[in-house]
């Protein structure tokens, strides 16, 4: 299999994985707040991170961290700290109907941001596969939160916070997608973790109620420590990994599934009734993403085709 299919398969689990995050925090919520769950969640990652960086380390040489060390705090700061933190806060301010749709800006920013920083064309399978999977991500949420309260200037706040969320997070793509050109995936996911890791406790401490960890159940800690590995060790070295071989527009698009699956582990899950509506929000989320990689992958097909032929000449 091709690397580039490695590349989009990883994404994908990606996005499974990131979406199950979503319904795992909606099982422990009554009893720990969200930015003490995330604390925890980077908090107990580390560990496992620190092992496989060094295990990574010792096979193969990592970059000159003491070059790229803002990057990689630029990642963390960004991602895990920055934008977590304020989409936590703006939910707390407006609506949940305002908040995920919002956050589904993510992508547009990310493509606009691609372009001067990474030099990653705007082109035409972009424009409409982001069109398409914001509609169909649209669709799903709209009829999975109906909430309707009038407008006021907390909830205008709480959205204008939400939106600087997901700028954070794109910016997040373009700095991973920068970090991975010097160090392997394992490093970047390490190091950007590490480094939010306090910031986020600052943050729970100033926000929330850190005494609950004394209060915690056993299956609370359990669906943290598995979201510890699972959702953040796993899928973020395959996040990172992905985006040497997907440009970092792409990629945030692709992220637009995250929705799809929620909504289907929702209802397995949690068993949450699906609609007819959901049903073509997901079709058309699905066909948005695939629209929009297909100028890379008719690409990448293309340069698999030539490479054999240079070989050859050179032979």
């Amino acid at each position: 299999m091709r690397r580039i299919s490695l590349a989009y398969l990883a994404l994908v689990i990606t996005t499974i994985a990131w979406s199950s995050s979503l319904i795992f925090a909606k099982l422990i919520f009554d009893e720990v707040g969200p930015i003490v769950f995330v604390a925890l969640r980077y908090t107990l990652a580390c560990p496992f991170l620190l092992a496989l960086t060094l295990q990574q380390n010792r096979k193969n040489k990592s970059g000159n961290l003491k070059k790229n060390w803002k990057i990689l705090l630029v990642a963390g700061l960004s991602g895990p700290f920055i934008s977590q933190i304020l989409q936590y806060i703006g939910l707390n301010m407006t609506t949940a109907s305002d908040a995920l749709i919002l956050m589904n800006l993510t992508p547009i920013f990310a493509v606009i941001l691609a372009a001067p920083l990474l030099k990653e064309r705007i082109t035409l399978d972009k424009i409409l596969g982001l069109l398409l999977a914001t509609i169909g991500v649209i669709l799903i949420v709209m009829n999975t939160s109906p909430e309707y309260a009038a407008i006021n200037v907390q909830r205008i706040l709480g959205d204008i916070i939400v939106i600087a969320s997901t700028f954070f997070f794109a910016i997040n793509g373009i700095a991973g997608k920068i970090a991975v050109k010097y160090e392997n995936a394992v490093t970047v996911t390490f190091y950007s973790t590490l480094f939010a890791v306090p910031f986020i406790w600052i943050s729970a401490a100033i926000l929330e109620d850190v005494t609950v960890l004394f209060r915690m159940s056993a299956f609370t800690w359990l669906v943290i420590a598995w979201v510890a590995i699972v959702n953040t060790v796993m899928a973020f070295i395959l996040y990172y990994q992905s985006m040497k071989y997907i440009e970092a527009s792409r990629v945030q698009i692709t992220l637009n599934l995250i929705a799809v699956w929620g909504v289907l582990m929702s209802v397995l899950i949690l068993h949450e009734t699906i609609t007819l509506l959901q049903i073509t929000g997901g079709f058309l989320t699905i066909v948005g993403v695939i629209l929009a990689q297909m100028t890379q992958i008719r690409k990448k097909s293309s340069e698999d085709l030539i490479m054999p032929d240079e070989s050859a000449e050179s032979d």
